[in-house]
């Protein structure tokens, strides 16, 4: 038994990188099971989500298989994904609480700064947070798109679990049916 029951680990994805997958991993080490909700999951085709809901979700299978520990689901956005309040952070819990029926013990994610402003004190009363250190592996999802818009497959290779090494060339093609990205391919 580990020390937590149920985690969480929310993010667009967009796409998935060594970064994420350093918190997953310490989700599934800290927890019996862990919830992996997939945000802006009506997003794609545009500079910011490029990669569709199907994408993202095939993505996280190929590393993490269908282990029964781990639950993938889609999450929409509530309006705007700016609008990060006490109303987005209730509306986070009750998305949760449709898979897990209840909080999650422990919430991780990666930013430097705490998240807790997300949601009110009562609703989080028996819920921690794990803020993992970027400073470690210094990774964003922008890199990650860059160097496949510029078919830099070498240095997405480097940012990227090797079980998705054989996904590069449709992961492009999704992401290059972005005018965006087309765009910075030339540059």
């Amino acid at each position: 038994m580990k020390p937590y029951d149920v985690g969480l680990v929310c993010g667009r994805f967009q796409t998935f990188h060594k970064g994420h997958e350093k918190l997953v991993d310490t989700g599934l080490l800290l927890c019996d099971r862990l919830l992996i909700l997939i945000g802006s999951a009506q997003e794609s085709g545009t500079e910011r989500n490029p990669f569709n809901i199907n994408t993202r979700t095939k993505i996280l299978r190929e590393i993490y298989g269908d282990r029964p520990e781990i639950m993938i689901y889609a999450l929409s956005d509530m309006t705007d994904e700016n609008d990060i309040c006490p109303e987005w952070g209730r509306y986070l819990l009750n998305n949760v609480d449709r898979y897990i029926y209840k909080n999650p013990e422990l919430m991780i994610y990666g930013n430097d700064e705490s998240r807790s402003g997300w949601f009110d004190k009562k609703d989080l009363a028996n819920t921690a947070e794990l803020i993992v250190n970027r400073q470690d592996l210094p990774i964003s999802a922008t890199m990650v798109r860059e160097a496949m818009a510029k078919d830099d497959r070498k240095k997405w290779m480097s940012l990227v679990n090797p079980r998705l090494h054989k996904m590069y060339d449709v992961l492009r093609a999704e992401l290059m049916s972005v005018p965006f990205y087309q765009e910075l391919s030339k540059n």
